[in-house]
């Protein structure tokens, strides 16, 4: 991972992630969530589930979701909206665009 500038952060190779990857990405004190859908579209998420704090890293993909590991709640990917109990909090999502091989995420004031 790069930095490009004070917000886009390059993570080379990233574009690579095949479909259902889920990968962690550390900015700082940011702990962002990767995740490529079936249809091959890469989100960015806050890592941490709402619910209780479990990395959103560690689960999987199901369809346009995230689903956390330890109580299954799911997260759009697209929105952030909490889907399924027990979370009802939304997590944070952020820009991601692909640049030839490699992934751009937008962290504003990382």
């Amino acid at each position: 991972m790069e930095r490009t500038s004070d917000t886009h952060h390059r993570v080379e190779g990233g574009a690579g992630m095949a479909p259902g990857d889920v990968r962690l990405l550390e900015v700082g004190v940011h702990r962002i969530c990767l995740a490529r859908t079936e249809a091959g579209e890469v989100f960015a998420v806050d890592d941490t589930c709402t619910h209780e704090d479990e990395p959103l890293s560690e689960g999987w993909v199901e369809g346009d979701c995230i689903e956390c590991p330890a109580h299954n709640s799911t997260f759009d990917l697209r929105t952030g909206e909490a889907l399924m109990l027990p979370a009802v909090d939304p997590v944070r999502t952020y820009p991601v665009t692909v640049d030839g091989d490699d992934l751009v995420v937008e962290l504003p004031g990382a």
